[in-house]
């Protein structure tokens, strides 16, 4: 098994998973709940990657390997937030679902 593996394991359990409860308890809708939950992952997976590729460029090499990682780790999850959320909201823009 691949790190890969795990990391998509980790992103469906504790990301989607979730989500796609909160979403069907409040649409009552299965699809629609698929739905949500699928663009929040993807939004919030692609977020991660990309304020973790930011956080390395604005910290470098200046910071020890410990607040590099505290800082990596700062930026990664807010950028996942922050992707997952603009996620859903172009697609309740786009579509018109209302969660």
């Amino acid at each position: 098994m691949t790190p890969a593996f795990f990391a998509y394991f980790i992103i469906a359990a504790f990301v989607f998973v979730p989500i796609f409860g909160i979403a069907f308890f409040m649409l009552k809708s299965a699809r629609r709940a698929f739905g949500i939950a699928s663009v929040f992952a993807l939004g919030s997976v692609f977020g991660f990657f990309v304020a973790g590729e930011f956080a390395a460029l604005v910290v470098g090499r200046e910071a020890g390997p410990d607040l590099r990682n505290v800082y990596g780790i700062a930026f990664a999850t807010g950028g996942a937030v922050a992707g997952g959320v603009l996620a859903v909201w172009l697609l309740t823009r786009k579509t018109g679902i209302r969660p």
